[in-house]
């Protein structure tokens, strides 16, 4: 488990950030991504930070209902961001079995992060987040009123 994801961590957002992107290679951030795609996981690299998710494929399906449910986003930019390209290029290097657990998975993972959502204090920035980069990750949970979903 990774620091960022431990629910009373003092890291703050940006270094919630830097481990998120340091856990991985192959995260896309910013690599030859077009404007609206580096805008886009920007902002949800960011929920996975401060809702304390994973970057397993389960946690996708908690990643989208924290995003539609748990932040000002809106179901049209969420739409439109998990239709560029490469979006696109993610889903199609995913294999099947991958797939199907993943919906399995979701079965459980959607109703309980739905449930966290509906309680949380107020809704997370989507995008307008810079405020809060210097700010411990357990301070945002507290004014948000977020609760970390063990997801896995």
């Amino acid at each position: 488990m990774m620091e960022y994801q431990q629910s009373d961590t003092e890291m703050t957002l940006q270094q919630g950030l830097e481990e998120y992107y340091a856990s991985r290679d192959d995260l896309q951030h910013g690599r030859g991504m077009s404007e609206a795609a580096t805008d886009f996981f920007r902002c949800h690299d960011t929920v996975h930070v401060v809702f304390g998710c994973d970057t397993e494929l389960p946690s996708e399906a908690g990643v989208k209902m924290w995003s539609f449910f748990g932040t000002d986003v809106g179901l049209k930019r969420l739409h439109q961001g998990y239709a560029l390209e490469e979006s696109k290029e993610i889903y199609t290097s995913l294999r099947f079995l991958q797939m199907v657990d993943a919906g399995l998975r979701s079965l459980v993972i959607v109703p309980v992060v739905m449930y966290h959502c509906f309680r949380m204090k107020k809704r997370w920035h989507w995008s307008d987040f810079d405020d809060y980069r210097m700010t411990p990750l357990k301070s945002i949970r507290e004014e948000f009123g977020i609760t970390i979903v063990r997801i896995g």
